[in-house]
C-alpha cells in the first residue's frame, strides 16, 4: 500500500472512531472488517494457535470498542489496536504457562486453521503460486517453534514492518532490547528452517536492523 493509500485509510479510520464516539455504534463494525484479517494473522504468530488467536482478536476488538473514547491519536488506529492485542496476547501467555500448556501447533493444524494468512497469491503462475504457499507454510510452522517473545518481536517487525519505536510504545520494551531479541530470533528461525531443508528468507533472517 502506498503512502497516500495509507494516509487516506489512517484518515478514514479516525473519521469512523469519532462516528463511534459520537454515538455511531454500529459504524464500528466498519472498523472490525478492516482490520480483523490482520489482527487475526499477528496473534496467530505471537500465540501459535490460530483458535485463541481468534478469541483474542475478539476481546481485542471488545477492549478497543470499550475504550475508544481514550484513543488520542497519537499513533494509528491500525497501532493502537495491535498494542491491546499484543498485550492481551501476552496475558494470555502468562496464564498458558501457569497451566503448564504447550503453546506450539503442529504444521498441519496451522496450514488447516490459518485464519491470519496475508501472503498475497499470484494467481498468473500458479507453480509459482504453490512454491510461494509451500516457503510461506514452512515459515509460519518454524515461526510457530520460537519462544512466545520471539514470535512477538518478529511479527510486529519483519511481518507487519513496524520499527522498533513503535513496538517499544507498544509493548513497554526498551528498542534496544528489542533489536537484541529480534537478532536472536532470526537466528533461531534461520536455525530451524534450515533444519526443515530451507534456506532463511534473506529479507527476514539475514538483515541485523
Amino acid at each position: 500500500m502506498g503512502a497516500g493509500r495509507k494516509a487516506s485509510a489512517t484518515l478514514a479510520d479516525e473519521r469512523i472512531v469519532a462516528a463511534v464516539v459520537a454515538g455511531d455504534t454500529e459504524a464500528f463494525r466498519e472498523l472490525v472488517q478492516r482490520h480483523q484479517q490482520m489482527l487475526v494473522g499477528v496473534l496467530t504468530r505471537i500465540l501459535a494457535d490460530p483458535d485463541e488467536a481468534l478469541e483474542a482478536a475478539q476481546d481485542t476488538f471488545v477492549k478497543a470498542y470499550t475504550n475508544l473514547a481514550g484513543y488520542r491519536r497519537e499513533a494509528k488506529f491500525s497501532t493502537w489496536l495491535l498494542q491491546i492485542g499484543v498485550n492481551l496476547a501476552r496475558d494470555r501467555h502468562r496464564r498458558r504457562q501457569l497451566l503448564d500448556r504447550k503453546g506450539i501447533i503442529s504444521l498441519e493444524d496451522l496450514n488447516r486453521r490459518q485464519t491470519g494468512d496475508r501472503e498475497p497469491e499470484d494467481g498468473r503462475n500458479p507453480l509459482r503460486e504453490t512454491a510461494r504457499r509451500q516457503e510461506w507454510e514452512i515459515l509460519q510452522a518454524a515461526l510457530a517453534d520460537l519462544p512466545q517473545e520471539f514470535r512477538e518481536v518478529f511479527t510486529l517487525k519483519h511481518i507487519e514492518g513496524l520499527d522498533y519505536e513503535e513496538i517499544a510504545r507498544m509493548t513497554g520494551d526498551t528498542p534496544g532490547s528489542l533489536k537484541v531479541r529480534a537478532h536472536r530470533a532470526r537466528r533461531r528461525l534461520q536455525e530451524k528452517l534450515k533444519a526443515r531443508g530451507v534456506l532463511a528468507p534473506p529479507s527476514a533472517t539475514d538483515s541485523g536492523s
